[in-house]
């Protein structure tokens, strides 16, 4: 290494090439940490999406689970508010499920869940969230669709499932479903209070329709249900 000027010291070729090799050879260490890094991380990114995707589904059915039904519906009810149409939800459950489980054991019930889960997928579109709530009950929420369109899926579902033959189930084994229907009009979205309005009236609506016998259908409005409730409070205070 030879003097500069300024006293500065200058660098002779060896040293140089050992500086610039150097130089590279780290270069080349950093990328491979990197490309393991980011190896690393896309693995864990997977792992945490398959574990999200896990906890959404019903290990029976295979359709989405009740916790998936809250995102959805915050999602859904920003998209009724964006201007595009009502929203309609169809809760849905089998008539005397309990009996067919203690009739044929749980292994035909689980069956005829899936049976269910499936006839169910056919009728829904591309945009309509299909989940199973819990038990023997389903819920269906129809994105931009009012009461006509609610009460006209309703009506399919009620017919395919009573016309189904379950196979590998007892002969005699005959099903129907009890359906509440709701409608959130597109004029009453902005003043909903909770997303899960709709969900808990088409609740009401099914036990509604439970009363009248089996296989009935009872549809509710989310706007007059509400102002029935506030009235009542009112008349309480």
């Amino acid at each position: 290494m030879d003097e500069g000027e300024g006293g500065r010291k200058k660098l002779d070729f060896d040293e140089k090439s050992f500086l610039f090799e150097w130089l590279v050879e780290n270069n080349k260490t950093l990328t491979r940490k990197n490309k393991e890094l980011l190896v690393e991380n896309l693995k864990f990114r997977s792992r945490v999406e398959e574990l999200e995707k896990i906890s959404f589904i019903d290990p029976t059915t295979g359709l989405y689970n009740r916790w998936y039904l809250q995102p959805r519906l915050v999602e859904e009810f920003s998209r009724a508010r964006r201007g595009e149409g009502a929203l309609s939800c169809l809760f849905i459950d089998i008539d005397d499920f309990k009996a067919i489980n203690d009739r044929c054991g749980h292994f035909i019930g689980d069956k005829v869940l899936r049976d269910t889960a499936v006839l169910l997928r056919a009728h829904c579109r591309k945009e309509d969230v299909l989940i199973r709530f819990g038990g023997d009950e389903f819920v269906m929420l129809l994105s931009a669709s009012g009461q006509r369109a609610a009460r006209s899926a309703a009506e399919r579902i009620r017919g395919r499932i009573e016309a189904h033959a379950f196979i590998g189930v007892e002969p005699q084994l005959s099903l129907s479903v009890s359906i509440g229907v709701s409608t959130l009009r597109k004029e009453h979205i902005a003043a909903s209070r909770d997303p899960w309005e709709i969900v808990w009236t088409a609740d009401g609506a099914m036990h509604v329709a439970r009363q009248k016998g089996p296989g009935q259908i009872h549809w509710l409005d989310c706007h007059g249900n509400r102002e029935k409730a506030e009235c009542g409070e009112r008349a309480a205070s």
